[in-house]
């Protein structure tokens, strides 16, 4: 029997269900490499949060939802958009493209979907004369060299401290007085 062949499309309202399901299966993967920012809340208290925003966003010109579906199952998803950069006002680069979510059903993974997702989104993001696009990924993330063998290069990266790494070094000698 032949395979019948992944189709990409626009996400829709009717969607979002299992958009939120798929988001919900890498949200938990992300708290095994990075836990200390990604402690979820639970997924009830998440769902309708995470279902409204997207339906919110679907209204939005600028930003995007595609699904891949395969035989009326939605098997993968992506989202994006495009917007200034926080810093708009300092640096030449006013708007870019962002890509925000990227999700792919574990059955399915390594199959090329992820690729066909992000190609999809990449040729939309561009026609919006954006000369960069960028995403947010955790380096331990897998995801991370699936974005640099798209050309995708790191520019930056948060430094996090934890509260009780916090260690108040000769506090004596350097102390402000903030009067």
């Amino acid at each position: 029997m032949k395979k019948k062949p992944i189709v990409i499309r626009k996400g829709t309202k009717e969607d979002l269900e299992a958009f939120f399901e798929l988001y919900w299966i890498s949200s938990l993967e992300h708290t095994h490499y990075s836990g200390i920012l990604d402690s979820l809340k639970p997924k009830e208290k998440c769902q309708e949060y995470i279902i409204n925003r997207q339906q919110e966003l679907i209204k939005d010109p600028n930003h995007y939802f595609l699904v891949a579906e395969d035989e009326k199952n939605v098997i993968g998803i992506i989202t994006g958009h495009v917007g200034e950069r926080d810093e708009a006002q300092v640096y030449r680069i006013e708007r870019m493209g962002f890509i925000d979510e990227v999700c792919v059903h574990p059955e399915y993974r390594h199959s090329g979907i992820g690729n066909k997702l992000l190609e999809t989104l990449l040729n939309q993001l561009y026609t919006q004369d954006v000369d960069f696009i960028g995403v947010g990924v955790a380096f331990k993330n897998p995801a991370f060299h699936f974005y640099k063998s798209y050309g995708f290069t790191p520019e930056g990266m948060w430094l996090i401290q934890k509260k009780k790494s916090f260690k108040k070094k000769n506090m004596g000698k350097n102390k402000l007085d903030l009067k």
